[in-house]
């Protein structure tokens, strides 16, 4: 059974932002609305710059999406407008603090205020209940999140609080729609390329559908079917290091030649690749990975790595804590420069005690910590920290002995 919430605010919201139509607009209502509502955003974002973002009919993700006005619309910063010229939504914060809101408008008046043109398509000319849509956000680490909502009669929006996993509990960004590093190493044809292996897991999605979702509405009706959400397709392209690039799926982002593994066993969604390093000072290259809806794939990566770029000298790794707690060993480390670091093993003696590389997040100074059951030290006495760079070189901590 449907259930709904009507809030004054919202509606007000709306009505306030109906602007006159445009000739070229896709939708020919005065707004459709995708938005936080109660001040419950995005968290564990980074978003020290702007953070990218993309909207999608979840029937039609080609023909029925945020078009040129992707990675506009997403909000770092309380009481400012967002790229596309709307009011950020409460909760977003202040730039750095990790916390983004998203407010988008499918509606006629973003042909005021769209620089290259608004929406292709409309998600719901009729204001029908359903029709739900997707909203991919990604932070400026690579880190995505991935929510879906249905129209709202009650408040005449696409209200992304209703997919939030409780009533006051946020919906966190993480690296679980992107490429997982699983090693890296400096081993191409010549010596300016990297052999880049990843993991593509299946997306995580979070939806107004789900029986944890937000308690006091919802636009998920009885009948509504989500399609399946499974893993896309692996693509690469180049940009500043430590940016955070456009993540449609556009040029310059390019196919990669090996595709993840789709035979289900231990190597599903497993890829390696030969990846050009880029030479110019400042440049990396990017691994994204996308997310198919219903066996289509989406206009946009779902998360991304920086993968290599310039070595750079100055790169450095220290361990600050490595002690036992509660039977388990915790090593916190950190970094002083991140320009070519792609990824950090733990070792005790001989013993690497991460299973894959742990991601680097690949820009400024950073804080990391580890934590593994004391049995896999296999009674060893230290533990150091080795950096993986792009150019193959490792940086390894002096070891820290274990009390």
């Amino acid at each position: 059974m449907k259930r709904t919430i009507r809030k004054g605010l919202m509606l007000a919201a709306v009505i306030a932002l109906a602007w006159a139509p445009s000739a070229w607009a896709a939708c020919t209502l005065d707004a459709q609305p995708v938005f936080h509502t109660f001040g419950l955003p995005i968290g564990n974002c980074p978003d020290a710059n702007p953070v990218t973002g993309h909207v999608y009919l979840l029937a039609s993700p080609g023909t029925v999406n945020s078009g040129a006005q992707s990675g506009l619309f997403v909000c770092n910063e309380d009481g400012l407008v967002n790229g596309i010229g709307l009011p950020c939504a409460f909760g977003a914060g202040t730039p750095g603090d990790g916390n983004v809101t998203v407010y988008y408008d499918f509606g006629v008046f973003n042909g005021l205020t769209a620089p290259n043109g608004g929406s292709i398509g409309c998600p719901n000319q009729a204001q029908n209940p359903g029709f739900p849509v997707a909203v991919q956000v990604v932070c400026n680490n690579g880190a995505s999140a991935l929510i879906e909502a249905g129209f709202d009669l009650g408040s005449s929006t696409y209200n992304l609080d209703f997919a939030s996993p409780g009533d006051t509990a946020q919906v966190f960004a993480g690296f679980e729609n992107g490429p997982a590093l699983v090693s890296f190493n400096a081993a191409g044809p010549t010596p300016s390329a990297d052999n880049v292996c990843v993991n593509v897991p299946s997306p995580l999605v979070h939806t107004d559908c789900d029986p944890a979702a937000i308690g006091f509405g919802t636009s998920c009706l009885a009948t509504d079917v989500r399609p399946a959400h499974t893993r896309g397709q692996l693509y690469v392209r180049e940009a500043a290091c430590g940016s955070s690039p456009d993540p449609r799926n556009v040029s310059p982002w390019v196919l990669t030649p090996v595709q993840p593994d789709t035979t289900p066993g231990p190597t599903l969604g497993d890829a390696c690749n030969l990846i050009t390093r880029p030479t110019t000072a400042g440049m990396c290259a990017f691994l994204g990975a996308t997310a198919r809806i219903g066996g289509t794939e989406t206009g946009s990566m779902a998360g991304w790595l920086q993968i290599s770029g310039p070595a750079a000298s100055n790169d450095k790794v220290k361990i600050d804590h490595a002690a036992f707690a509660q039977g388990k060993l915790i090593v916190a480390f950190s970094t002083i420069n991140e320009t070519s670091i792609v990824g950090f093993n733990v070792y005790s003696g001989a013993n690497k005690l991460n299973g894959s590389l742990i991601n680097a997040k690949g820009a400024g100074s950073n804080a990391y910590t580890f934590e593994v059951g004391r049995g896999a030290l296999k009674g060893g006495k230290s533990v150091l920290v080795e950096a993986v760079k792009s150019d193959g070189s490792v940086e390894k901590t002096a070891p820290v002995t274990l009390k």
